[in-house]
């Protein structure tokens, strides 16, 4: 569960770390949507360059290459089995970059979650005029996936101080030994969600339409320029990938 670390909000005073969530949000969107457009493995690579420094830039490589430790059996996976049943000429090009745009994928939104704080995302929602209670389940989420994750780390190990082997046996055994965690983990999960249910409806959740906030988040001339570059990058990548054979100019291009 250590990739779920990629969803932890650490709070620090970067670069990164102070800029508006909008801008964030927007730059995250628009690199995991080129890593989507594209299974380019140059292109690919590039854009994780580009976004390792930036990670770097918000003192938060740490955490994220723990989330892609916990990643690297899916990666593993997903090069082995493509490999294996891929009826395409290079299968084993194909899993790379199927591999890469995961990564990339995840660094994306770890660059997002990792330094934006719940209580910004709800308030930054609720400034673009998404309605209070999907902003506030939204921020409730990014709460929750640490949580499970902590809770499913006490769980195994509870299990292993009842003699549950999880780590030994085949792959259907090791299958079937998620069952001991996963069945506990749902029943936490739902007595949590009643708890906060009922904590809700205690403190008046609803009652009254007319909100009002502490703060307000402020969109400055970085957070523009962030995301106008973006966008502009976009733009400019759907050209690429409409009008552009990008295998002239790259090593490697697999079209949809």
């Amino acid at each position: 569960m250590s990739f779920l670390e990629v969803f932890q909000y650490t709070r620090k005073q970067t670069p990164i770390h102070n800029l508006d969530p909008r801008s964030k949000m927007v730059l995250s969107i628009v690199l995991a949507t080129i890593s989507l457009m594209f299974l380019n493995i140059t292109l690919l690579v590039i854009l994780l360059a580009l976004l390792i420094p930036i990670l770097a830039l918000s003192e938060s490589i740490g955490r994220w290459s723990k989330s892609m430790r916990g990643l690297l059996p899916l990666i593993i996976f997903i090069i082995v089995f493509n490999t294996l049943f891929s009826t395409l000429q290079n299968p084993f090009s194909h899993s790379i970059a199927l591999a890469v745009r995961l990564v990339v994928l995840m660094t994306s939104f770890s660059l997002f979650f990792l330094t934006v704080h719940p209580d910004e995302l709800s308030q930054a929602l609720i400034q673009m005029g998404v309605g209070f209670e999907f902003a506030f389940a939204m921020s409730m989420s990014m709460r929750y996936v640490p949580t499970l994750g902590q809770e499913a780390y006490a769980i195994m190990d509870a299990q292993r101080a009842r003699g549950v082997e999880l780590d030994k046996g085949n792959l259907l055994t090791r299958i079937r030994n998620i069952v001991p965690i996963i069945v506990p983990l749902i029943i936490v999960s739902i007595r949590r969600a009643l708890s906060v249910a009922e904590s809700m409806e205690s403190r008046g959740f609803g009652a009254s339409e007319n909100r009002t906030y502490i703060y307000e988040l402020s969109f400055r001339s970085r957070d523009w320029a962030i995301s106008i570059i973006s966008l502009i990058i976009l733009i400019l990548m759907v050209y690429v990938r409409l009008y552009i054979p990008l295998s002239d100019y790259l090593f490697y291009f697999i079209p949809f």
